[in-house]
């Protein structure tokens, strides 16, 4: 457990970074949007579907998928970025790269590999995007890790079950100082550059096992294969419309409730982000101070005077188990988003066991991430078996409950 706490200190820290800067300005990310149509070239899992079925499985502490790049393949292997805005590889040659655990991409030794030219609505679509002597399209980003530049290109991704060409990030400058062994990240966000953008994908949906759960695959779904089960237990509600075209999916926030405790967000911290790169999530600090004080009363007993870092409440689990409402289970964490839908997240997903005898409330105020704009965010661990449907047509967001390890 120490291993997990210490990288979630390192990722929360990062990805706070770039949260502060790109929502500093409104939310804004500064990407176009450009067509991608006939980027598909076959898919094996539902011929003439536009889908794909992506196996991804938890690589303490995120989300990861495995592809191959190029002719003959090469193996790769990607975070998984909801909000991610493109498709990125460390390629070789690398003037500043960090360690991963398989070898960069070679694009001299693909026969399909395609530099990307200048001028292209693509090209220019990527923020700070410039053009080399040789008329490459070369590039630099932020991105939630840290920033990356290099220049794009074109060539064969196999993933999952979907072989498609992708234009993507060859990435030979960098920042980051760890990716946890992962050649570069799958952005799933509203770009143009992302893998549900140049798959003209119309859906696309995830679910995520429990993490450490060993031998258990989660899945990513795209296009036609993005389905829920459509039983009493599914709700949907509205994606926020953005008008910056940001690659965020966002969704409007109703109320808490924690037993007879009802908790409104405030009239302009309704928006949630939805995230796959933060572990745990994130209250604007009223709902979170109310969420918090509401924990503390039903546990019955003393929180830590020093919680264990990074989280603001915790309890030692002998003193929590004997505490003076021990006797009453504690209840639900009810999210209720725009349209009634609700979802729940247990105690045993909102009190995370942090090792040493101690058990923390994986909930956090958003105050601490320096924000501009009031601003919450679903943490990837209250999203676990759960399957998210994201219809991009419909614009709005499905969920109910799941066995994520029986989708993939």
């Amino acid at each position: 457990m120490g291993r997990l706490v210490a990288t979630l200190v390192l990722v929360m820290c990062s990805a706070a970074c770039s949260l502060a800067r790109a929502h500093g300005g409104g939310l804004r990310r500064g990407v176009e949007r450009a067509n991608m149509r006939g980027r598909l070239l076959a898919d094996a899992a539902a011929a003439g579907g536009g889908g794909g079925v992506v196996p991804i499985y938890w690589s303490q502490p995120l989300y990861m998928a495995n592809l191959t790049i190029g002719t003959p393949p090469q193996p790769a292997s990607a975070i998984i970025h909801l909000a991610g805005e493109f498709v990125w590889t460390q390629c070789s040659p690398c003037r500043r790269c960090f360690k991963q655990d398989l070898p960069l991409f070679n694009r001299s030794a693909s026969s399909t590999y395609r530099p990307e030219p200048c001028g292209t609505a693509l090209c220019e679509s990527v923020p700070a995007s410039t053009c080399s002597g040789d008329g490459v399209c070369s590039y630099e980003v932020e991105t939630m890790f840290g920033d990356t530049s290099g220049i794009g290109g074109t060539d064969t991704f196999a993933i999952g079950t979907a072989t498609a060409s992708l234009a993507f990030g060859c990435a030979m400058d960098s920042n980051i100082k760890q990716l946890l062994g992962a050649s570069g990240v799958v952005g799933l966000g509203r770009t143009p550059w992302s893998l549900v953008g140049q798959m003209n994908a119309t859906a696309f949906s995830y679910c995520l096992a429990p993490h450490g759960a060993a031998g258990k695959k989660s899945a990513l779904l795209l296009g036609a294969s993005a389905k829920l089960a459509g039983g009493k237990s599914a709700a949907t509600t509205p994606l926020v419309n953005t008008s910056d075209d940001s690659s965020d999916y966002m969704i409007h926030l109703e109320g808490i409730k924690f037993g007879d405790v009802i908790i409104a967000p405030p009239p302009n911290g309704s928006v949630v982000l939805v995230d796959t790169i933060f572990g745990v999530s994130f209250l604007v600090d009223a709902a979170f101070q109310a969420i918090k004080k509401a924990v503390t009363v039903a546990v019955g007993a003393a929180p830590m005077a020093t919680p264990t870092k990074p989280f603001d409440l915790c309890f030692p689990k002998a003193a929590a188990a004997a505490g003076a409402n021990s006797s009453l289970p504690l209840p639900d964490v009810v999210l209720t988003f725009q349209g009634a839908a609700a979802l729940t997240v247990p105690p045993s997903k909102y009190m995370y066991d942090a090792g040493n005898g101690t058990v923390c409330l994986a909930m956090m105020s958003s105050a601490m991430l320096n924000l501009t704009t009031e601003l919450s965010i679903l943490g990837r661990l209250h999203q676990e078996n759960i399957h998210f449907l994201f219809d991009l047509d419909k614009e709005t967001l499905s969920f109910e409950p799941a066995d994520c390890s029986s989708l993939s």
